[in-house]
């Protein structure tokens, strides 16, 4: 079971259409694949849509990523590696693994799995998936909020 969140008065509009689409997506991603608590996180850490694993402390899955993201993308430009594409972060139980795609888009995947053998195996799904849901992604509109 899937979860559709979205703001309201938010940074980014959404229509139900492109939140179905982002959610059979994410469904089939986990299905197909061990991994669990599947989310597409904006880069500025809001939720878009969630699997019903991902059911945790949203701090955990929003403003942290794109933390991560910002500090990643400093040091990857920094240390001259290009462009960041993904990390990896390796628990004791786990690993975690958040996507972050191209610069021109504004969103991430962020999931986990258990069995650190099949980590080529998940980000051969993850790419893909995340591949597949870009056109999608691009299709949300995104307002310049200061604050």
């Amino acid at each position: 079971m899937f979860k559709i969140e979205q703001a309201k008065d938010s940074e980014i509009d959404i229509s139900q259409d492109i939140l179905d689409e982002l959610m059979r997506a994410l469904e089939r991603l986990e299905a197909s694949t061990d991994l669990e608590g599947t989310a597409v996180v904006s880069k500025t850490g809001l939720r878009i849509a969630s699997s019903e694993t991902a059911d945790v402390v949203w701090d955990i899955y929003s403003a942290s990523p794109a933390t991560l993201i910002s500090l990643g993308e400093k040091i990857s430009q920094g240390l001259q590696q290009g462009e960041l594409r993904d990390i990896v972060i390796r628990g004791t139980k786990g690993y975690t693994i958040i996507l972050v795609g191209s610069a021109d888009n504004n969103f991430m995947l962020f999931t986990n799995c258990h069995k650190g053998y099949k980590l080529g195996y998940y980000f051969h799904k993850i790419r893909k998936s995340f591949r597949e849901m870009e056109p999608v992604l691009k299709k949300i509109e995104t307002k310049d909020i200061t604050y």
